[in-house]
């Protein structure tokens, strides 16, 4: 199934959900393992252009991602409870508003003073503005505490799933493992 049903993710969200799990997870750990270098260090650099590059990647996924689930249909969840269902919803609001605060933050950081973002030679993205050395700082903090925020975030989207595989029993991770034909 390459479409989402009313109780199933298809392979497209599926690939959506998985590649941008694995991108953050990976930027979350260069961007910690960055801290520990000094900003000239060579390593510095040649994993900091990754950083930039593949961020500003998972950027133009997340779009995408959220643009196929505006226009897509999403499966129901398969829980009745009215907070579990409020808690769901808003947990998956906070994923897009912390990935796109990160992404954005990012952004602002790498072009600061007027320099484009190099993807891997393929192309770069121009700066919009310069910012002043607190807007900056404030990007940077921005940056650095709401990506904890959605390390911890993931966590518990995780821990959740796990939840409703080993003690709910329900099919909440199996739909997002592997696409199926409408089964009730």
């Amino acid at each position: 199934m390459i479409r989402d049903s009313h109780s199933n993710f298809g392979i497209i969200s599926i690939v959506f959900h998985w590649l941008s799990a694995g991108l953050t997870l990976f930027l979350f750990g260069l961007g910690v393992y960055l801290t520990s270098y000094g900003y000239y260090s060579g390593d510095y650099l040649q994993y900091a252009h990754l950083h930039y590059a593949l961020g500003l990647i998972l950027l133009g996924l997340v779009i995408i991602r959220l643009l196929w689930r505006l226009t897509s249909k999403t499966p129901k969840t398969l829980v009745n409870s009215l907070p579990t269902k409020i808690g769901i919803s808003l947990s998956k609001f906070l994923l897009y508003v912390f990935l796109f605060t990160i992404l954005i933050s990012g952004y602002f950081i790498c072009t600061a003073e007027g320099q484009s973002i190099d993807v891997f030679g393929l192309f770069q993205i121009p700066s919009v503005m310069l910012l002043e050395i607190n807007q900056l700082n404030l990007a940077g903090l921005a940056h650095k505490y709401v990506a904890w925020g959605l390390f911890v975030l993931v966590i518990l989207h995780a821990g959740a799933a796990l939840v409703h595989h080993f003690f709910i029993r329900d099919r909440t991770l199996v739909r997002m493992l592997k696409p199926r034909k409408n089964v009730q």
